[in-house]
């Protein structure tokens, strides 16, 4: 009977140790990662490359029309040049 005792006991201060130990870890490197300095960088690239990638879906987006006008412009100067 005492050694199921002392097993469960033994088991039990083990995994608590275990947690706590854990624990702590995890608390620390949260606290690494929230540090001011360590937010501000990380939230200054994550905007710094969301805008790069805005601007180059713009850029894009922009050389896309402007083929698609000079399509449309050349197709209606053709049109005109048959009449």
């Amino acid at each position: 009977m005492i050694p199921k005792r002392v097993f469960w006991f033994v088991a039990g201060a083990a995994s608590g140790f275990g947690g706590a130990v854990y624990a702590y870890a995890r608390v620390r490197e949260v606290r690494g990662r929230l540090a001011a300095d360590r937010v501000a960088g990380t939230l200054a690239d994550a905007v710094l490359g969301t805008a790069r990638t805005v601007q180059g879906t713009v850029r894009e987006a922009l050389a896309e029309g402007r083929e698609a006008m000079h399509d449309a412009e050349r197709r209606i100067r053709a049109e005109l040049d048959r009449r």
